[in-house]
C-alpha cells in the first residue's frame, strides 16, 4: 500500500518555514520519501527547491507571523502608486513617510523574530530585509514570493515606482517644498548607495545559496557513490556465494554419478552371482540324482 504523501505545496511551505541550517536535511528526507512512494515528479520539484539565505528566512518568518502587517504595507504601496499616477505631491509625501515608518517597523520585527529564534542578525541583514520589503512594494513577483513566505534571497528593486519614492514631487501649490523635492538631495544619494549595496548583498546571498546547493549536490553524489560501492560489494559477495554453491552442486553431481555407476556395477554383480547360484544348485541336483541311481 503506497504512503499517504503530503501535497507538494504543503512540503514547500514547510521547508521555507525552517531555519536555513535545517533546510537541506529536511529537503533530502522529503525527496527520499517521495521517491520511495513512486512520486518522481514531486521528488524532482522538491529537490530543485533552493535553500533560503538567512535574510530570506527572516522575511519568510515575518510573512507567517505578521501577515496583516505585510498586507498593510502592500496596500500602502498601492496607494503610493495611485498618488504617483495622479501627481498628488502632498499625498505622495505623506504616504512615503508612512511607507518608511512601516518598513522600519517590519524590519525591526523581523530582526526581533530572528533573534528570538536563535539567529544572529547584523546590520547588513537588517538593511537587506528593508530592501526586500521595499522591492516587494514595487514588483508583483517579489511581492507574491514575500506574501507566500517563499523568499529565497534578499531582493532589490531597480526600476521606477513606489519602492524608490523617498523624495516626491511638489504639486503646483507647494512651492515652499522645492528644496525637499530636489532629486540631487542627500536622501536620494543615500537611497542610491543603499540600492547598490543591497544589490551587492543580493548577489553575495545568491552566491552563498549556490555554494550551499553545490555542497548539497556533492553530498548527494558522495552518498550515491557510497551506495553504488556498497551494492557492488554485495554483488561481488553474492557472485562468490553463487560460485561456491555451483562448485558444491558440481561435486554433488559427481558423487551422484559415482553412486549410480556403483549401483549399476552392483546390479551386474548381483545378477552374475545369482546365475552362479542357479548353476551350483543345478549341479547339486544332478549329483544327488546320480547318487540316488547307484543305491
Amino acid at each position: 500500500m503506497s504512503e499517504n504523501l503530503p501535497r507538494v505545496e504543503t512540503v514547500v511551505d514547510d521547508l521555507y518555514s525552517l531555519p536555513p541550517a535545517d533546510f537541506v536535511s529536511h529537503r533530502a528526507a522529503y525527496v527520499t520519501r517521495f521517491k520511495k512512494a513512486g512520486d518522481k515528479a514531486g521528488a524532482t520539484r522538491i529537490g530543485a527547491l533552493r535553500k533560503p539565505t538567512l535574510v530570506a528566512w527572516l522575511v519568510n518568518t515575518l510573512a507567517r507571523r505578521d501577515e496583516s502587517a505585510l498586507a498593510e504595507l502592500f496596500d500602502l504601496g498601492e496607494q503610493l502608486e495611485r498618488a504617483q499616477q495622479r501627481g498628488d505631491g502632498p499625498r505622495l509625501r505623506e504616504l512615503s513617510t508612512a511607507r518608511s515608518a512601516s518598513i522600519r517597523a517590519l524590519t525591526d520585527r523581523a530582526v526581533s523574530l530572528g533573534r528570538d529564534l536563535g539567529a544572529t542578525v547584523g546590520d547588513n541583514a537588517a538593511r537587506e530585509i528593508s530592501s526586500t520589503l521595499n522591492a516587494a512594494m514595487a514588483d508583483a513577483e517579489i511581492r507574491d514570493r514575500v506574501r507566500a513566505g517563499r523568499t529565497v534571497v534578499a531582493e532589490t528593486y531597480s526600476g521606477f515606482g513606489p519602492a524608490l519614492l523617498s523624495i516626491v514631487p511638489n504639486s503646483s501649490d507647494d512651492d515652499d517644498d522645492d528644496e525637499e523635492s530636489d532629486p540631487a538631495s542627500p536622501e536620494v544619494e543615500d537611497d542610491r548607495e543603499n540600492t547598490d549595496e543591497a544589490e551587492r548583498n543580493r548577489l553575495l546571498a545568491e552566491l552563498e545559496s549556490a555554494e550551499s546547493d553545490l555542497d548539497t549536490a556533492r553530498t548527494e553524489v558522495d552518498a550515491a557513490q557510497a551506495d553504488t560501492e556498497r551494492k557492488a560489494s554485495e554483488l561481488r559477495s553474492a557472485a562468490t556465494e553463487v560460485e561456491q554453491i555451483e562448485a558444491e552442486l558440481e561435486a554433488a553431481r559427481a558423487r551422484a554419478q559415482a553412486a549410480r555407476e556403483a549401483h549399476e556395477a552392483g546390479v551386474v554383480q548381483a545378477e552374475s552371482t545369482a546365475e552362479a547360484l542357479e548353476a551350483a544348485r543345478a549341479r547339486v541336483v544332478e549329483a544327488r540324482s546320480a547318487l540316488d541311481s547307484l543305491t
